[in-house]
């Protein structure tokens, strides 16, 4: 009886050991994390009328269900190139974006992320005198969204939760804005220059507790939130969320362009070096 007992016991101790080993392990599991560089290799994606793809770039490696996608204007205008000039920040290949009269989109949807996430990425905006880019994340739910779609952002976009967006003009200054709730905000105290490269990284937390991160010190990231940090300098304040439900996923990515018709010369932009992770 003694010897059963005592295998008995000797069994609930492994067993409590081996939990808590399992619990432990799924608590320090490393968020996911995708360093996107666009491979090394030139090519050019411009049909006419547009259209869109999901297998002219490359493929995210550690990931077979997020969706690398392009689209380009539905006349036909714009273009996407792999290219290995055109910014400093290039490494391999870059995408350079010719912003066509509707959205030339880049994409990247489906993302193993939950509700916080750090995305950075380089851009270089060339010398045009009319144009607009945009960056945005949110949640990427349906074929007819912004992530999966062919469309802009709209007041009507729920799904977004950062926003940033660059517009063109005659002068040297590009004016820069965040998305606040449905509408577009002037953001003061930074300054965006033509043809020149810059890193912006973006810390957003769509759940609701209140996250920190070490960048220049530790950063308080409120619940709604996300804060933008433009070649290792924090742009000041704090910005909010888009509109999106609190708690939903940031598993979706854009970044496109558009020129106004009529517009001489069609606004470039040039990317590379994108990182999304889990972890602030």
């Amino acid at each position: 009886m003694m010897k059963k007992f005592f295998a008995l016991s000797t069994l609930s101790v492994f067993s409590v050991i081996a939990l808590s080993a399992e619990i432990a392990s799924a608590q320090q599991a490393p968020a996911s994390v995708i360093n996107y560089d666009f491979g090394d290799k030139e090519a050019s994606f411009n049909p006419n009328p547009g259209a869109s793809s999901t297998s002219f770039l490359p493929k995210v490696t550690n990931s077979k269900a997020t969706k690398v996608r392009i689209r380009t204007a539905s006349d036909g205008t714009g273009a996407f190139n792999l290219v290995k000039s055109g910014a400093s920040f290039i490494k391999g290949a870059g995408l350079e974006v010719v912003a066509g009269t509707t959205t030339s989109k880049f994409s990247i949807y489906n993302l193993a992320i939950e509700s916080v996430v750090k995305t950075s990425f380089n851009i270089k905006i060339d010398a045009a005198a009319a144009g607009q880019w945009v960056f945005a994340n949110g949640a990427s739910e349906n074929s007819d969204d912004l992530f999966q779609g062919n469309g802009g952002i709209k007041e009507t976009s729920t799904e977004v939760f950062a926003g940033l967006r660059w517009n063109l003009s005659a002068t040297e200054q590009i004016n820069f804005y965040s998305r606040n709730g449905a509408k577009w905000t002037s953001v003061k105290g930074i300054s965006f220059v033509k043809n020149t490269d810059y890193l912006v990284e973006m810390y957003s937390n769509n759940s609701a507790d209140t996250k920190k991160y070490n960048k220049e010190g530790e950063q308080t990231l409120n619940a709604g939130t996300y804060h933008v940090w433009i070649n290792g300098k924090r742009v000041a304040g704090e910005f909010v969320s888009g509109g999106l439900e609190a708690g939903k996923s940031l598993n979706g990515l854009i970044i496109y362009g558009v020129t106004p018709k009529g517009n001489e010369t069609m606004a470039k932009a040039w990317l590379d070096n994108l990182e999304i992770s889990g972890n602030l």
